[in-house]
């Protein structure tokens, strides 16, 4: 399985605040250096000898869940973790599906709460997980319910 270096990372964040706009703190827009070493540490993780996050939608949550909670960068967060999750998602032969899906969170309420189009459906889910309504738990299991594999 192919993870994400760190440089990547903030490569990923420059790109994307070049493109969208913000603010790019040189020389690399981090604002908590430390969640991202963790991140990049932990994503590969184990526990009494098993992956802490085995599956590859599993990784690519925590990818999105920790840049976009943990406030690696100055500015750019939401682009940042989703645009990791879905890179992480592709050099490891996945992707999202053309047409997402809500899913049931454990409290019983569903993720994303609005949206219809595959668009909206992203675009509030990642809103979310940045206000704090989305668990790391229904964050994985949303990208477990939205993802397939790439056609050749």
């Amino acid at each position: 399985m192919k993870l994400l270096h760190k440089a990547a990372i903030v490569l990923i964040n420059q790109k994307t605040v070049k493109r969208h706009g913000g603010n790019f703190v040189p020389p690399h827009n981090l604002l908590n250096e430390e969640r991202l070493d963790y991140l990049i540490e932990a994503v590969d993780g184990e526990i009494f000898g098993e992956p802490m996050y085995p599956a590859i939608e599993d990784k690519a949550a925590f990818y999105m869940h920790s840049i976009i909670s943990g406030h690696v960068f100055q500015d750019g967060n939401k682009r940042t973790g989703l645009a990791a999750a879905l890179l992480l998602l592709e050099v490891n032969g996945r992707k999202l599906k053309k047409k997402l899906a809500k899913i049931k969170a454990d409290a019983g309420i569903f993720i994303p709460g609005e949206g219809e189009s595959s668009q909206k459906i992203l675009e509030n889910f990642t809103l979310e997980v940045a206000s704090g309504k989305v668990a790391l738990e229904d964050c994985k299991k949303w990208f477990l319910a939205n993802t397939e594999a790439l056609k050749p």
